[in-house]
């Protein structure tokens, strides 16, 4: 008489722990894009002594990020890990082929005049896409990567036309996902390189601009310049220990916010 009750308690916790591993979020993967890399340097700082390219930095600092974001749970996947070039759609195709719910971009600014007292702080960049121009040349990549993979030049056109209306739908449809990214970003970077003295002057704000490395995504991607590699307060800070540390866990914070 007592056997079935054992026998259905066990076969509740059996139920209870199916449904437990189905309803269990898969883990959220972050695809950080070290900008540029191999003979794509970016930036260049020179100066009679010292020459410092964009491509070191942005690793560093991806790498630090990656490291905050592993320890919180996150599954974390870079571009590059080493001093190579990657070509811009294909840092997109990564992103893509492994699903990942998040693609963020780094990079460092540079002004056209470098004694601009205007060169430093932070902005944050989501793809506009909305222009004729910017039309065109999503479309001139969506004829060659959609989704990741090689676009269908022999199948019909009516396929390549479906599979580029899905394209510019998921576009859309994260553009709103990639706005409250971007601000998250702003604010967490903003605010851990800051001063109450200099933070609206740091705060370049959140803008709109057509950055090939964001047209290929499916997911909510940002470009983020994390400073002026120009600006000796920046520039500082980017090579410091304890200014990648600062930037890296705020990078990591807008992700978890």
């Amino acid at each position: 008489m007592t056997r079935i009750p054992i026998y259905f308690s066990i076969l509740l916790v059996l139920f209870a722990t199916a449904n437990w591993a189905e309803a269990r979020p898969e883990p959220f993967r972050v695809v950080l894009d070290p900008g540029h890399g191999g003979s794509d340097e970016g930036t260049v700082f020179r100066t009679s002594y010292a020459r410092i390219a964009e491509k070191a930095l942005t690793l560093q600092l991806a790498r630090k990020v990656a490291r905050h974001l592993r320890a919180r749970g996150y599954l974390v996947t870079l571009t590059r890990n080493d001093d190579r070039e990657v070509a811009l759609g294909t840092r997109t195709q990564i992103a893509n082929r492994l699903g990942a719910q998040v693609f963020i971009s780094i990079h460092m600014n540079s002004s056209e005049e470098a004694r601009r007292k205007d060169a430093e702080g932070i902005e944050t960049y989501i793809l506009n896409s909305t222009t004729d121009a910017s039309s065109k040349r999503l479309a001139r990549l969506e004829n060659s990567v959609i989704s990741g993979s090689p676009a269908p030049f022999g199948a019909p056109a009516e396929d390549r036309d479906v599979a580029l209306i899905l394209k510019d739908l998921r576009l859309d449809g994260n553009l709103s996902s990639s706005k409250r990214l971007a601000c998250s970003l702003q604010e967490h970077l903003v605010r851990a390189t800051s001063n109450r003295a200099n933070l609206l002057r740091r705060n370049r704000g959140v803008k709109q601009a057509l950055f090939h490395v964001l047209l290929g995504a499916d997911m909510p991607s940002v470009l983020v310049e994390t400073g002026f590699l120009n600006s000796a307060k920046d520039r500082s800070f980017a090579l410091s220990m304890r200014g990648q540390t600062i930037a890296s866990r705020a990078i990591a914070d807008a992700v978890d916010h």
